[in-house]
């Protein structure tokens, strides 16, 4: 039996959930012990009711409304790891020391990290058991040389392909915006120092690049499909470590009754925000059948936009339903759900509420297989409905379909965690 970590920082979607759930239920049947160590312990807790595992809560930051930066969208990698406790040098070594505590008390035999880049500069030369190599290296030196090291712990990043950015310089350019290359290349500089302070600090070795942190896994397993990729772009050595394995259905029970209505069956997950309302009203105005998952829209904006048409439910439903009944869905763009319903051939509505969801709807765009959808007023929103619902959308998406209907990314998705303990776990007990 080995010890299996599975660190989980950024982001608060459902998504990181679900795909941490999936991998833990493998190994725990494994006859492994499984530690998950998660930004949101409550809905850890929640969601893993019924697997014996250990929940810790996990060290993260926030750092936008200290900087006062939370309303204006992340230009690069770099710019959102600002926000993330990367600031600063103090920040982040509260953050390192934290990890590296929970790592001391852990001693994990792997490393599975759902967007999780603190915890992987804490993980530079650890050893199974819990313990470090201790390098002092020079600014920018690599840790090449450490790597033949069979007890360094082996570190996979799991989840989504946004958490690992091109191996470019600078790493994962959003849009430049009114700021030339070579300011984007500054930002990334800035916090390259700050990131090099915090290794210094520690006697870890220091990085030359963004890349060379986030970069740093034995292997990289993406619960989605290539054209999904926020980045579109990997570079050589990033494909030979990556694998797509698709997204797993989630096993949500509350069936999906569409109202007996006439028109489209259109399943809408949003968050609510100020433009929601504006949404609703759409939906009120057109003939169809329309399911609403009411994800933080007041009751009161539910309560006037109640229509026989719309049926609004406060928790999870059927995902096998909804795919097997929508003719489109309504979706702010995170990766599971799109990943869904483009595999089931159903074109996709997106309104995107931070960078990671702009991305995604970039690349639904390029495949043309649905759009981003403009909530200025309903006008607007109507001819988005009318786009999205039109045949060569349909087609776009049906071709996607028909690439993926024989994957089964459950099997694959099982295979590959498989794959990763027999290399990781297995050959190393038995050494």
């Amino acid at each position: 039996m080995s010890r299996i970590l599975l660190c989980w920082e950024i982001g608060t979607d459902y998504q990181h959930l679900l795909s941490l759930q999936s991998i833990a239920r493998f190994y725990q049947g494994k006859g492994h012990e499984v530690w998950v160590a998660g930004r949101d312990v409550t809905k850890l807790r929640r969601l893993f009711s019924d697997v014996k595992i250990k929940i810790v809560q996990a060290p993260h930051s926030d750092s936008a409304a200290e900087l006062g930066v939370e309303k204006l969208a992340p230009r690069s990698y770099a710019d959102f790891l600002r926000r993330c406790g990367f600031h600063h040098s103090d920040a982040l070594s509260g953050l390192m020391n934290a990890w590296r505590s929970l790592f001391s008390f852990i001693k994990p035999d792997l490393l599975l990290c759902d967007h999780a880049p603190v915890a992987l500069l804490a993980a530079r030369g650890l050893l199974r058991g819990g313990r470090y190599v201790q390098v002092i290296s020079e600014l920018g030196r690599s840790e090449q040389g450490r790597k033949h090291n069979a007890e360094l712990v082996a570190k996979i990043a799991v989840g989504m392909p946004f958490s690992v950015p091109d191996d470019n310089r600078p790493a994962g350019v959003f849009f430049a915006g009114d700021l030339a290359k070579s300011d984007i290349v500054r930002y990334e500089d800035d916090i390259v120092k700050v990131i090099n302070k915090v290794c210094i600090e520690f006697s870890i070795p220091c990085v030359n690049n963004l890349a060379d942190l986030l970069s740093d896994f034995d292997q990289c397993l993406f619960q989605t499909y290539s054209e999904l990729d926020h980045y579109g772009y990997r570079s050589h050595v990033q494909r030979e470590k990556t694998t797509y394995v698709g997204t797993v259905v989630p096993s949500f029970t509350e069936p999906a009754i569409f109202p007996h209505f006439r028109g489209p069956k259109i399943y809408c997950h949003v968050k609510g925000t100020v433009e929601t309302p504006v949404l609703l009203k759409t939906l009120q105005a057109i003939e169809c059948s329309a399911i609403v998952l009411a994800d933080g829209i007041p009751s009161a904006i539910i309560n006037a936009h109640k229509s026989r048409h719309i049926l609004y439910v406060d928790k999870p439903i059927n995902m096998q339903d909804v795919l097997s009944q929508s003719t489109f869905a309504i979706l702010n763009g995170g990766i599971n759900s799109v990943s869904l319903f483009m595999k089931a051939g159903i074109p996709v509505a997106l309104f995107p509420l931070h960078i990671e969801q702009f991305l995604m709807a970039k690349r639904v765009e390029a495949l043309n297989a649905g759009l981003q959808l403009n909530l200025t007023d309903v006008d607007s929103a109507l001819q988005g409905l009318q786009k999205v619902s039109s045949r060569q959308k349909k087609i776009a998406a049906g071709l996607f379909e028909e690439k993926y209907q024989t994957a089964s990314p459950h099997n694959e998705l099982l295979l590959q965690l498989a794959l990763i303990e027999q290399s990781y776990l297995l050959e190393k007990v038995k050494s």
